[in-house]
C-alpha cells in the first residue's frame, strides 16, 4: 500500500510534516484562515514550552510570527522577515538553533537543504553546557532533525534523534504527546496499525493529563488530531470497535467547542467533515449501510468552497461502495463520474485516491454488466497498488522494536561502562585501604611482641571499638523509632488531605471536570500513602521485640466478621464473597488484631486481582489439632515466576489489581510473619488466568 494520499489524509486526520505540505496544497481554505489549527499540529512542543532559561523573547516572538505567515500561506513574507531577523541574532541565543529549526519548513521538497538547516541548529548545542541549560530548545531541534532524516528516509537515524529526544523529556511533559506522535506516525507509514493507534492513544492521554498552560483552543486542535489518528489506526487494524470508541469521542469533542463557540465555525466544519467521513467508512466495514449512508450525508451536506471541493473525493467513493452494496447503481455510476472529476482537477493532491477509484470503478463495471473492461480495470489497480508498495518498501523493512531495543541496550551500555568505572574506583580504594590494613596489622604484632603494654593498649582499643559498635547499634535504634514516629505523625496531615479533597468534591458544585479529576486525583493518592505507611509500621518500622500474647478466640466468628466487613469493598467491583463453614464455634489460641490483620490482607487481595462480577469463596474447617482457612478467588492467578517471591517484603513480583489498584508488596509479608509467629504455616496454589487459592494452618 502506498503512503497515504491527500484525501485520505484529511479523512484521517493524521499530520506528519511531511503530509501537512499536501494537506496545504489540497486544501487552502483551512491553511488561510487556521494558522492556530496548524501551528498546534505542527509545533506541539512551542505550545507546552515551559523552562527559566528561554531565548530572547524579542527575537522568539519574531520567528513565531514568521511561523505564523508561513502557516497562513505567507512563506515569501516569513522568508524576507527571518533573513532580516539573522542579523540580529547573537550566536550565543538559542534562538539560533529555532531560527534554523524554522527555516527546514520551508525545504520539505528538498532533504539536502532540510537537512542542512537542521544540522546547523544542531551545532548550536555542541558547546558547553547548552543541552542542560536550553533543553526545550534543544529537545526541538532534536525532533527537527529526526523529521529531516525521515524525509531523507533515513529511517534509523530519525528514530535516534527521536530516542535522544525522549530522554530529555521530563515524565508529565507535553511534549510526550509530540513524541509520541512521531513514533505512531512511523509505525503508521509501516501498516503496523496496531502499535501507530496505541502510540496516537498515548499521546491523547498525555494532553488529557497535561499540567502545563494550554489554551482550550489549542487542547481542541491537539486532541482533535490524537483521538482521530487513533481511531483510523484502529480501523485499519480491524479493531472496529476501538475504532468507533475514538471516533465517536472526537465527533462529542468537535460538538461540545463547537456550541461552546470556542473556536471559528471553518475549524468545526472541517473537522465535523471529517469526523462524518470517518465514520461512514467505519460502518461500511461493519456492514451497517444504511448508518453508513447518513453519516456520509451528513459529510456532503456541510459547505466547502468550490475551489477545494478535492476533499470531497473520500466521502464520495465511500458513498460508491454505499450505492454498489445496496445495488444502486445509478447513484454509484454518478458518485463515480463527480469523483473522478474531482480527481482530474486536483490530482496533484490526491493522487493516492486513484487506485481506490480504479478498484471501485472495475467493480462498478463488473456488477453492470461488463466484465471486459472490469478486468481492464482490476488490472489497472494492481499495477498502481504494486507501484505504491514498491516506493515505501524500504520504510516497511525497518524493524523499529529492534532499533528501539537496540538504542536502548547503547545506553544501558552506557550506564553499565560507568558503573563499571565506579566500581574500579571502589576497588582501587579498598586496595588502599587493605594495604593499610596489612600495615597495621604488621606493625601492631611487632609492638605486641615488643611490649606487654602495647598489648594492653590494643586490648584497651578493641574496648573501645565495641563500646562504639554498641553505640552505632544504639543510634540505629533511635533512628528506626524516629522513623516510627514519623510515618506516625505523617498519617494526620494525610487524612486530613483526603477528608479535604473529598469535601471539595461534593460540596462545590462549581468545579469542572478537569478540578474534580484532580481533586480526586489528590485524594488517591493520599490514600495510597496512606496505606503505605501503615503497612510500613506494621512491617519493616514495626517493633519486633514486642511479645505475641495470644488468648482462645472463635476464629471462624473472626474470620465471618472480617468477609461481613469486606463485602462492601467486594461490592464496588459487583463481586460477592461466599463463606462457607459449619454454624459452630471454632476455637484456637490466636492473637485477634494479628490474626485479623491476616485475614483482612487476604481477602483485600482476592478483591483486588478479581475481576469484576465475580465470587470469592471463604472457608475455615477445625479439624483435631490445627484450623485451616481457605480464600478462593478467580482472578489473575500469580505467574510461575513470581511464586518464589511472593511471601518477601517488598517483593518485585507486584502487580496492579484488575482496576488498577496499587500493590505495595507487604501484605503477603506481614500475614507470613504473623502466622508462623503462631506457630502455624501459610501457602497457596495458583494458575495463570485461572485464580488463586491461600491457605492458612493454625495450632488449636
Amino acid at each position: 500500500m502506498a503512503k497515504q494520499n491527500k484525501s485520505t489524509i484529511f479523512s484521517s486526520w493524521y499530520y506528519t510534516p511531511d503530509l501537512f505540505m499536501a494537506y496545504k496544497t489540497a486544501y487552502p481554505i483551512f491553511a488561510k484562515n487556521s494558522s492556530l489549527l496548524v501551528c498546534t499540529l505542527l509545533l506541539l512542543l512551542q505550545a507546552c514550552k515551559k523552562h527559566p532559561d528561554t531565548p530572547n523573547a524579542t527575537i522568539k516572538r519574531q520567528i513565531d510570527i514568521a511561523d505564523s505567515l508561513y502557516i497562513a500561506d505567507k512563506s515569501d513574507d516569513a522568508k524576507v522577515l527571518l533573513a532580516k531577523l539573522r542579523a540580529r541574532i547573537n550566536p550565543a541565543d538559542p534562538s539560533i538553533s529555532l531560527y534554523y529549526c524554522q527555516w527546514t519548513q520551508y525545504y520539505h521538497s528538498n532533504p539536502a537543504v532540510m537537512n542542512a538547516y537542521a544540522d546547523s541548529a544542531i551545532a548550536y548545542f555542541d558547546y558547553g553546557s547548552r543541552k542542560t541549560d536550553y533543553p526545550d530548545a534543544y529537545f526541538k531541534t532534536l525532533l527537527t532533525k529526526g523529521d529531516a532524516c525521515l524525509k531523507a528516509a533515513k529511517y534509523i537515524l530519525a528514530l535516534r534523534y527521536y530516542y535522544r529526544a525522549r530522554d530529555i523529556l521530563p515524565g508529565t511533559s507535553c511534549d510526550n504527546s509530540n513524541l509520541a506522535s512521531k513514533i505512531g506516525g512511523i509505525y503508521y507509514d509501516q501498516r503496523k496499525y496496531l502499535l501507530a493507534a496505541r502510540y496516537f492513544a498515548d499521546s491523547y492521554n498525555v494532553l488529557a493529563n497535561c499540567n502545563e498552560k494550554l489554551t482550550q483552543q489549542k487542547l481542541f486542535f491537539l486532541k482533535q488530531g490524537a483521538l482521530n489518528n487513533s481511531g483510523f489506526s484502529y480501523e485499519l487494524a480491524g479493531k472496529l470497535d476501538s475504532a468507533e470508541y475514538y471516533y465517536l469521542a472526537d465527533l462529542k469533542l468537535i460538538k461540545a467547542t463547537d456550541s461552546l463557540k470556542l473556536i471559528s465555525k471553518y475549524y468545526t466544519d472541517g473537522a465535523l467533515e471529517i469526523a462524518y467521513d470517518n465514520l461512514g467508512g467505519l460502518n461500511i466495514k461493519k456492514g451497517n449501510f444504511t448508518l453508513a449512508e447518513e453519516y456520509l450525508d451528513k459529510c456532503m451536506a456541510i459547505s466547502m468552497d468550490d475551489r477545494h471541493s478535492g476533499v470531497r473525493i473520500p466521502p464520495l467513493l465511500k458513498l460508491t461502495q454505499v450505492y454498489l452494496k445496496k445495488g444502486e447503481y445509478q447513484k454509484a455510476g454518478d458518485a463515480l463520474k463527480r469523483s473522478k472529476y474531482l480527481l482530474d482537477s486536483y490530482f496533484s493532491a490526491n493522487s493516492g485516491s486513484l487506485p481506490k477509484w480504479t478498484l471501485l470503478y472495475a467493480e462498478y463495471l463488473s456488477l453492470t454488466g461488463k466484465p471486459a473492461e472490469a478486468y481492464r480495470y482490476q488490472t489497472d489497480y494492481s499495477r498502481l497498488k504494486d507501484s505504491a508498495d514498491n516506493n515505501s518498501s524500504d520504510l516497511y523493512r525497518l524493524d523499529v522494536e529492534r532499533e528501539l531495543n537496540t538504542l536502548q541496550q547503547e545506553q544501558s551500555l552506557v550506564v553499565l561502562k560507568q558503573k563499571n568505572n565506579l566500581k574500579k574506583l571502589y576497588l582501587l580504594g579498598i586496595g588502599v585501604v587493605a594495604m593499610l590494613s596489612v600495615v597495621i596489622i604488621v606493625l601492631a604484632y611487632r609492638s605486641l611482641n615488643r611490649s606487654r603494654q602495647a598489648n594492653i593498649n590494643a586490648a584497651l582499643q578493641n574496648s573501645r571499638l565495641q563500646a562504639s559498635l554498641a553505640q552505632v547499634e544504639l543510634l540505629n535504634t533511635n533512628y528506626i523509632r524516629v522513623m516510627r514516629v514519623m510515618a506516625h505523625d505523617l498519617r494526620n496531615p494525610l487524612s486530613g488531605i483526603m477528608g479535604l479533597t473529598a469535601m471539595i468534591r461534593e460540596e462545590e458544585s462549581n468545579l469542572n471536570e478537569e478540578n474534580r479529576h484532580l481533586l480526586k486525583l489528590i485524594e488517591s493518592t493520599s490514600k495510597s500513602s496512606l496505606e503505605m505507611i501503615n503497612e510500613l509500621l506494621e512491617s519493616g518500622l514495626a517493633d519486633h521485640n514486642n511479645t505475641l500474647e495470644t488468648q482462645l478466640q472463635d476464629v471462624r466468628a473472626l474470620l465471618f466478621d472480617s468477609v461481613e466487613l469486606l463485602q462492601f469493598k467486594a461490592n464496588e467491583k459487583q463481586q460477592y464473597i461466599r463463606f462457607d463453614s459449619v454454624d459452630e464455634e471454632i476455637v484456637a489460641p490466636i492473637n485477634r488484631e494479628s490474626i485479623w490483620r491476616v485475614f483482612n490482607n487476604l481477602i483485600i487481595n482476592a478483591i483486588k486481582f478479581s475481576h469484576e462480577g465475580t465470587e470469592i469463596s471463604v472457608d475455615i474447617v477445625g479439624k483435631a489439632n490445627t484450623v485451616l482457612i481457605t480464600v478462593t478467588d478467580n482472578g489473575i492467578g500469580i505467574p510461575e515466576r513470581d511464586k518464589d517471591t511472593i511471601f518477601e517484603m517488598f517483593t518485585p513480583a507486584k502487580k496492579t489489581g484488575t482496576r488498577g489498584e496499587q500493590p505495595f508488596g507487604l501484605g503477603l509479608s506481614i500475614s507470613k510473619k504473623i502466622i508462623e509467629a503462631h506457630g502455624g504455616r501459610i501457602w497457596f496454589k495458583s494458575r495463570p488466568d485461572k485464580g488463586t487459592v491461600f491457605y492458612v494452618e493454625l495450632p488449636r
